[in-house]
């Protein structure tokens, strides 16, 4: 799916036929993704001569006014093209055709009219909706945190086990414990040993 993307954006940028270029960005636009520009698309800034971009920016601005069935004097689209250079120079081809795309499917609210103030808050909501996908994946690239190991009280543990652990009252052998095991048998222990000396206390009847 990437490979085949890749090869129909490069044939947007070098077909000269409008006609053909409608239809290959016809079909691109249907695979398009905010994620896919984010992870293969190169940056405007990057694919060459400014004018040479310009010049794919008008087509996809005439390809909108094709399909929508809006209209604009050709001075206006040639400065609506060197304003969207500049608002995605550093983003992609591919943001700007989805951004008329979700344009087009009302994502922005209705569109009542057409011009460069109506296309740059387009924009801005546009880069808003990648900010925010582009957070997604950093979250998702970022290591989870493994949950420690907590131990268990001494009464926690099954019979069994607490048998198994009086062995453990040796001091040499207590290192081996959880913090939580540690302090409930040295409290057992200063139990044991308060009781054994009151009964030596205690007088013999």
């Amino acid at each position: 799916m990437q490979q085949a993307q890749q090869a129909m954006m490069l044939q947007l940028a070098t077909c000269t036929d409008s006609k053909t270029f409608n239809n290959i960005l016809a079909k691109a636009e249907q695979t398009l993704t905010i994620r896919q520009s984010i992870e293969n698309a190169p940056l405007i800034a990057k694919q060459g001569e400014k004018k040479d971009v310009i010049k794919e920016i008008i087509r996809v601005i005439e390809f909108f006014l094709t399909v929508t069935g809006k209209e604009m004097e050709t001075f206006q689209i040639i400065i609506m093209s060197g304003d969207l250079y500049e608002k995605f120079k550093n983003d992609t081809l591919e943001d700007i055709i989805l951004m008329f795309k979700m344009a087009r499917m009302g994502d922005f609210g209705k569109v009542y009219k057409f011009d460069t103030f109506i296309v740059m808050d387009w924009a801005n909501s546009y880069l808003e909706r990648k900010s925010e996908e582009r957070e997604k994946l950093l979250r998702s690239a970022r290591p989870q945190p493994k949950e420690e190991s907590k131990g268990k009280y001494f009464h926690e543990l099954s019979p069994e086990l607490q048998k198994k652990f009086e062995r453990f009252r040796n001091p040499n052998v207590q290192k081996f414990l959880t913090p939580k095991i540690t302090d409930y048998l040295t409290e057992q222990k200063h139990r044991d040993q308060i009781s054994k000396a009151l009964e030596n206390d205690t007088p013999n009847p």
